[in-house]
């Protein structure tokens, strides 16, 4: 026994010697105080409203998405993602299956609601309230700048990278997300001259957050701008990827009339945000669909260029590139 016990002591000693010089840089360190980050609905952002009716709205809310797996010490990329509705109807609920793409690619997805209504009317035969068109427009830009305020304030709390700030949406969310992005007050003050005299400036509603933030990238499916001069490097130019079908009877193929009804405003879509885009030398990606309507691409194929896209702008490598079909533009 005795010579057992002399025989092992060295051996422990010397087991436990080795054991001690291991390289702690060998392995993953955890932080024990980080927490799993989980979804969140229905956050207020906006308070102090009325609707297109004059009638007063308690409160405007949010949903944030997290990548699976996010956790509460390191912060992330956020895209805020527009939900359609042609500006007369939709809710931040109907754009819950995008967000969840985003966020399995890596993005905080925000989806948010915003004003909607108008006397609509039978838009398909040019019959439409226009000037109420252009107030919901302008109404909803109001609100998506509050939400966007909102969450350059709470960035800490969200796990929100503030220098990662990007805009998307479909349809009208397209146009939304264009708007929002290019639409300061000097603009603000012409192109919507009575919804801007009648309603304020672009960032005087919904709370008095006077946080700024810069949007590094968009993603319009199947969306529109309303004047293509807005895209001006010396002025503010956006990295964008662009989806559109080519039978989309509401958008011009590049300029034109909305419903091609002339007394309707008249549109940027597709190839002519695009060339504007490539004539300012600003990275974009445009992507056409044959013989489709609006919308055209499916989200998938969508969340997934678009993630690869905005991924290279984040590394200061955007790409550029005009496709038809579905091959990949990832760089």
């Amino acid at each position: 026994m005795k010579f057992f016990l002399l025989f092992s002591l060295p051996v422990l000693y010397a087991l436990s010697f080795f054991a001690k010089q291991v390289p702690q840089t060998d392995f993953t360190s955890v932080n024990p105080t980080a927490t799993e980050l989980w979804d969140l609905k229905d956050i207020k952002f906006a308070t102090g409203l009325v609707d297109w009716r004059n009638r007063p709205i308690d409160s405007l809310h949010l949903d944030i998405y997290y990548p699976p797996g996010a956790s509460s010490d390191k912060k992330y990329p956020m895209i805020l993602f527009c939900h359609a509705g042609g500006f007369e109807g939709g809710k931040k609920e109907n754009v819950m299956a995008i967000c969840d793409r985003f966020a399995d690619e890596g993005f905080v997805a925000v989806a948010l609601d915003y004003r909607v209504g108008y006397n609509k009317g039978d838009l398909n035969n040019c019959v439409s309230d226009t000037a109420g068109r252009n107030a919901a427009i302008y109404r909803a830009t109001q609100d998506a700048n509050s939400c966007l305020r909102f969450l350059s304030a709470h960035a800490d709390e969200y796990n929100i990278d503030t220098s990662k700030f990007f805009l998307g949406g479909s349809s009208a969310g397209g146009d939304l997300s264009l708007t929002t992005a290019y639409v300061n007050d000097s603009i603000a003050s012409i192109r919507f001259a009575e919804p801007y005299k009648r309603l304020g400036g672009v960032s005087s509603t919904g709370n008095t957050l006077t946080n700024k933030f810069q949007i590094k990238g968009i993603v319009c499916m199947w969306g529109a701008m309303y004047n293509d001069k807005w895209i001006d490097t010396n002025y503010r130019s956006y990295p964008t990827i662009i989806f559109k079908g080519t039978d989309d009877d509401g958008l011009p193929d590049s300029m034109g009339y909305f419903h091609s009804c002339p007394n309707y405003e008249i549109l940027f879509a597709g190839v002519g945000i695009y060339a504007r885009l490539r004539n300012q030398n600003t990275p974009s990606v445009f992507y056409l669909l044959s013989n489709a309507p609006h919308p055209a691409y499916d989200d998938k194929f969508c969340v997934q260029q678009s993630a690869c896209f905005l991924r290279a702008v984040m590394a200061k490598r955007a790409y550029s590139g005009s496709y038809t079909g579905y091959p990949s533009s990832c760089q």
